[in-house]
């Protein structure tokens, strides 16, 4: 009973602490990329934060989508929610790596920890907007406000990166329409791949 109630205390914690940095991240971003400079461990950045937010986004898909349908085919909203989801996890690595790589083109050093904290923090409010869309449809509208990411990540690229400043703004430029480009065609590819394997059913 007591190892259930210290479990339980502290997923709670975790919670507090998700939400609490979400919150300042999307209202103070200068503030949050200034506590997070020196933070050395991000191999857990994916699993603490991102992961939580995508089993989230994968029910609000799912559900949107069942309720949505009058025939309440059950595989259709299934694989929406797993096509979404592995866009995403998929772009995470695609953008970490690109965000790497650029940072030597443009004059700096490689740093995969610098890149793993951009990439991460950048995708949430993109992820807590298609959470809102996935379960209402006619919020689409929102959608527009997922281009706050982009933003956020100008601020921390300004803090965290560490290239050449007659090259800042060309490095977030560059790196902010590669990702971009590459979330693009990778929707598309897997929206081709959804539609082959529904065909097939």
């Amino acid at each position: 009973m007591y190892f259930c109630a210290k479990i339980f205390e502290e997923m709670e914690f975790a919670f507090s602490k998700l939400v609490g940095e979400i919150k300042q991240l999307i209202i103070n971003p200068k503030g949050f990329w200034s506590d997070k400079k020196d933070e050395e461990g991000t191999a857990s950045l994916f699993v603490l934060y991102l992961l939580p937010i995508l089993f989230v986004l994968a029910i609000a898909v799912f559900m949107g989508e069942f309720f949505r349908r009058s025939d309440f085919f059950f595989e259709y909203p299934v694989l929406k929610a797993v096509r979404v989801i592995t866009l995403f996890v998929l772009q995470y690595f695609i953008a970490v790596f690109f965000t790497k790589e650029l940072m030597k083109t443009f004059g700096g050093e490689k740093n995969v920890v610098v890149a793993r904290k951009l990439v991460a923090f950048s995708m949430i409010p993109l992820l807590l907007v298609a959470i809102v869309t996935g379960l209402f449809e006619y919020f689409n509208v929102l959608k527009v406000l997922g281009f706050y990411s982009f933003y956020i990540f100008w601020i921390g690229a300004e803090a965290l990166v560490e290239v050449p400043k007659d090259k800042e703004y060309k490095y977030s430029m560059m790196v902010i329409f590669i990702n971009l480009l590459s979330f693009s065609i990778l929707g598309w590819l897997l929206s081709k791949i959804f539609e082959f394997i529904l065909f097939q059913m």
